[in-house]
């Protein structure tokens, strides 16, 4: 059944009902959080939320989610996948990696993923960490470059209290540069909950 959302697009992965919609709308009103933007016109595509540094972070993210009815995937350890858990986190958007053959098998998995089906979405916290850092984690970048897809950018506007489906960020298949490049914009653009853990802030 379709719906009218302004937060997706024509070709947005999808789940949930109007219950699982109306539950996340709730979860966001009863927080003090709001969902702004709108997804990319694109079926398949890396997001990365950040700036991380919060658990409220994640937590508004699933509820935007949820209230949009937009299917993000995200890695999950495959030894986590036993009952009763293994079907909760299927249901919830999770996908199990083996993580015993190393980084770049990690990646061929990820690849697989995103030639599975007509629309996927993958979720990475590049961060990896709540604390301060210097530069991102580059897991994001490797599957991104090995699936073909670009990168969206889902930011956390701490101050104001909105999970913002930013922008679709351009990439020159150099690591480093590309790396440096989305930090040095998510630093400039937006502010976490808490930002001294997102950059350091010079005092004059």
């Amino acid at each position: 059944m379709k719906y009218n959302n302004p937060h997706m697009s024509a070709h947005s992965p999808r789940m949930g009902n109007a219950f699982t919609r109306g539950l996340g709308s709730l979860g966001l009103k009863l927080t003090g959080w709001s969902l702004h933007g709108q997804m990319p016109d694109v079926p398949k595509f890396v997001i990365i939320g950040v700036p991380h540094t919060s658990n409220w972070d994640a937590i508004s993210a699933s509820l935007a989610m949820l209230a949009s009815g937009f299917k993000y995937t995200f890695l999950i350890k495959k030894e986590w996948f036993f009952w009763p858990m293994g079907p909760l986190f299927r249901a919830l958007g999770g996908y199990p990696v083996d993580r015993g053959k190393g980084a770049a098998n990690v990646v061929d998995q990820v690849v697989e993923l995103f030639e599975s089906a007509d629309k996927v979405c993958v979720g990475f916290p590049p961060e990896g960490t709540r604390s301060l850092v210097d530069k991102y984690k580059t897991g994001y970048l490797r599957a991104a470059y090995a699936a073909n897809v670009p990168v969206f950018i889902c930011a956390f506007d701490g101050p104001n209290k909105r999970v913002v489906l930013d922008k679709l960020m351009p990439l020159t298949g150099d690591m480093k540069i590309d790396n440096a490049a989305i930090k040095a914009y998510v630093d400039a653009t937006w502010t976490g909950v808490h930002p001294e853990r997102q950059k350091v802030i010079a005092h004059g």
